[in-house]
């Protein structure tokens, strides 16, 4: 058959138009490489050193040598030091590759003292841009020797303006803040944070004692009354920042300004001290109408679990076991020790110091306590209920113990007094300017 002309162009066009999409298709069932082929192979990747096992002390820079390799291209290797739970302890950052192969050396380095020893992983990744491939390496890396780094010291709590002293490592004495008002204080080795909490007008404020860390702070519920802030205290059990407040809450918070708990107080109570016991919330609190007091615990949701009502004058409160807080206390003047167990609803008393009143307890472990009596000094034993004479002729107002060096600090007036805790000897005494209520030891970690 012949076309004429235009047909003949009409039937080229058509040809045209289809022709790309008929392509497409075959290629499409075909398989065919009308495109790149999709990469699924990943790299390989080798840590060559150090090798499992090794150890290293804190501070130390660990050399990680890593060999890497990819049927077409190694994009990037990065190496990290993880410690037991997976978090980021150290980075020795990311290094381009852009290559088949090779062999590339990354440094960890390791200057944070608040790092815990033991067990940690060395983490190697590679990319190829679409895959990715890891080694693993466990090494053992020894913490750093417990150390002070500073000692604070504030007044007793105040309505007036307040300044908080610290002396450093090598025993310089400066200033370290001043708050318009104080009500609470509590210091943080793990955040190297120092928290003060202010009475009527001043915020509950994180201060950095370290460049790493960073400052935070909480405003008052309001002014309209003293004692906004009714509690603060950093937990030793699990390192988190708890305060209550005028309002009635109760909340804990990281160290570094995350809040992990929230509560309220029983109403028409103040909660006045917090300790952690295990997976509950132990707090002292008092009916704002008659002054009666009880333990309120509370589950970690926040939610009141138990309650016990107490008696006597609460001088110091410390967990002993999951279901029973060690209670430090005054009754009629004389000092007593009871072991509040709040599931079994009873508090026996367990040591008493007849015409002896308890001025202040500091723990040196859970089994061993200082008590500052009228006017000595006396260990106390827990599982044996014993007590041992540490020293005679002092009255303390205030008490703190630094596990570095195992030394017992003492406020009498205006003189800080520093002790051996094992012995009793009295290695040092200072005077300052204005009455210590509170010391505060802050560690490297």
């Amino acid at each position: 058959m012949f076309l004429h002309p235009p047909a003949t162009q009409y039937l080229w066009s058509v040809i045209r138009r289809i022709s790309p999409i008929v392509v497409a298709g075959w290629c499409a069932l075909q398989g065919l490489s009308c495109k790149k082929d999709k990469d699924e192979t990943p790299p390989v990747v080798d840590i060559l050193s150090p090798s499992s096992g090794a150890t290293f002390t804190i501070p130390d820079t660990i050399v990680v040598r890593v060999q890497v390799s990819d049927d077409r291209s190694v994009e990037s290797l990065t190496v990290e030091l993880l410690d037991p739970s997976g978090s980021i302890v150290a980075s020795g950052g990311s290094r381009t590759i852009d290559a088949a192969s090779g062999t590339c050396d990354l440094a960890l380095v390791l200057t944070d003292e608040r790092t815990l020893g033991g067990d940690h992983t060395i983490a190697a990744r590679a990319r190829d841009g679409n895959n990715d491939a890891r080694d693993f390496v466990e090494v053992n890396i020894l913490e750093a020797p417990l150390r002070l780094r500073s000692l604070f010291l504030a007044p007793p709590f105040s309505l007036e303006s307040t300044t908080i002293t610290r002396i450093d490592s090598t025993g310089a004495v400066s200033t370290f803040a001043t708050v318009v008002d104080f009500n609470g204080i509590a210091v943080d080795g793990n955040t190297q944070h120092l928290f003060v909490a202010g009475s009527r007008y001043a915020p509950l404020q994180a201060f950095p004692t370290a460049n790493n860390a960073l400052p935070w702070q909480v405003n008052a519920p309001g002014s309209d009354q003293p004692e906004q802030f009714t509690a603060v205290v950093v937990d030793p059990t699990d390192r988190h920042l708890y305060y209550a407040t005028r309002d009635g809450f109760i909340r804990g918070w990281t160290g570094e300004g995350l809040q992990r708990f929230t509560a309220e107080c029983l109403p028409d109570h103040r909660c006045e001290a917090i300790v952690v016991m295990e997976n509950e919330v132990a707090t002292w609190q008092r009916a704002i109408v008659g002054g009666a007091s009880r333990i309120v615990t509370y589950t970690q949701a926040g939610t009141v679990f138990e309650q016990l009502p107490v008696q006597h004058e609460r001088i110091a409160l410390f967990n002993r076991s999951g279901s029973s807080l060690l209670h430090f206390a005054n009754a009629q003047g004389e000092g007593l020790i009871e072991d509040i167990n709040i599931t079994a609803g009873g508090s026996p008393d367990i040591r008493t110091f007849p015409g002896e009143a308890i001025r202040a307890v500091v723990r040196v472990n859970p089994n061993q306590y200082i008590v500052a009596l009228t006017n000595r000094l006396v260990r106390f034993d827990r599982p044996s209920q014993t007590i041992a004479p540490l020293a005679s002729g002092i009255s303390a107002d205030a008490l703190a113990y630094e596990e570095a060096t195992g030394s017992l600090y003492i406020a009498s007036g205006s003189t800080l007094i520093t002790m051996d805790a094992n012995t009793g000897t009295i290695v040092a005494t200072a005077s300052f300017g204005f009455t210590i209520g509170h010391i505060l030891p802050l560690l490297n970690r």
